[in-house]
């Protein structure tokens, strides 16, 4: 018996031959296999790659050949390097964790190559990222573990209208499983390492390299009244919540409570500590919403790290522009400035989201 499972995916329509989509293509089998399905459903394709710290894969180009469709390269080191890695790095030397993936398609992958995109004629842009648009609005999908919005909600909303997640439903069993049905060329290979620019395993070597050493500068682990306990290798190489790797023994399990650039201190306590009721946050980019004003008092619920649930909250937003969001219900555990934290409503659309601080 013929298997039908994937029929919506491959159906062609006439009407989409007009419609050119150019398909942000890594290589990989998410945006490779949206080619293929693309393809099917009767688009005019063009693939588009950027270069940000490697030499474009190559699969990219073979996959678009397999297709019969152009390839275009977009050369975005300088503006990479500039507007994610620089970032990546002064954050790490400001004590907090970093959310390049935010910045990088906030600036890069939904600015700058959509821009190329559009200039080679493109209506569309399409991504293999695990997202769903309800009525033109990022929402979270059915599964918690693939929410790749977090990573999506700083985007500039005017370009929602301009994006398709062809495989946004799927989880990634079934996209290899579709890909493979498909003879799609790397429908096997392995997924892409966490950060892109830093080898697998190798974040420390990185930040000491690129910093000249400075992520590397000793100091002194302490309690919150200032107790001395131990030494430090470098504040860059602690994160909130982190318990192993300290070389401290005391009677009690110790975590990382804060990091204190200013004093270069890492600042150590019970676990009860990394409890917060409420976090302040800067750099608000609306979704959903229209205005600044409309977060003002608004109820919803956030996320303040992509695997995390869903917590309730009320929104206060400052007179300096930055937001005060108070947890209702419970307390939240390790809130890590640099992180973003992301609001929804009780369809689990994107409101809108911020930095922690």
């Amino acid at each position: 018996m013929e298997n039908r499972e994937f029929d919506k995916y491959i159906t062609y329509d006439e009407k989409n031959k007009n419609i050119k989509i150019a398909v942000a293509m890594s290589g990989g089998v998410d945006s490779s296999t949206v080619a293929y399905i693309l393809k099917k459903q009767g688009y005019d394709l063009i693939g588009i790659t950027m270069r940000t710290c490697h030499p474009e894969d190559s699969d990219a180009k073979k996959v678009c050949e397999d297709l019969g469709i152009p390839h275009y390269v977009l050369d975005a080191r300088k503006e990479f390097k500039a507007t994610v890695i620089d970032y990546f790095l002064n954050e790490y030397l400001q004590g907090k964790t970093p959310n390049p993936c935010m910045v990088c398609n906030k600036y890069i992958k939904f600015g700058m190559l959509m821009d190329f995109a559009r200039s080679k004629g493109a209506n569309f842009m399409a991504t293999g990222h695990y997202t769903q648009l309800k009525d033109g609005v990022l929402s979270m999908g059915d599964d918690p573990n693939k929410d790749q919005v977090y990573f999506l909600s700083q985007i500039d909303k005017e370009n929602l209208k301009y994006i398709k997640f062809p495989i946004g439903e799927l989880e990634k069993p079934k996209v290899r499983k579709l890909a493979e049905q498909l003879g799609v060329r790397v429908y096997a290979k392995k997924d892409s390492q966490e950060i892109c620019f830093v080898e697998d395993g190798k974040l420390k070597e990185f930040l000491v390299t690129h910093t000249n050493g400075k992520a590397g500068k000793n100091g002194n682990i302490v309690t919150i009244d200032g107790k001395i306990l131990g030494k430090h290798n470098g504040l860059s190489f602690y994160t909130i919540g982190q318990r192993k790797g300290l070389g401290i023994s005391q009677e009690k399990p110790l975590y990382v409570i804060a990091l204190d650039s200013k004093n270069n201190n890492v600042i150590v306590g019970e676990n009860e500590l990394l409890f917060k009721d409420e976090l302040m946050a800067e750099k608000i980019n609306l979704i959903s919403l229209e205005e600044l004003k409309d977060l003002d008092g608004l109820i919803c619920w956030a996320k303040t790290r992509s695997r995390d649930k869903l917590h309730k909250c009320q929104l206060e937003l400052l007179e300096n522009g930055n937001i005060k969001v108070s947890f209702l219900e419970d307390k939240v555990r390790a809130v890590t400035p640099g992180q973003g934290v992301v609001f929804y409503d009780i369809e689990k659309k994107v409101l809108g989201s911020a930095f922690i601080l």
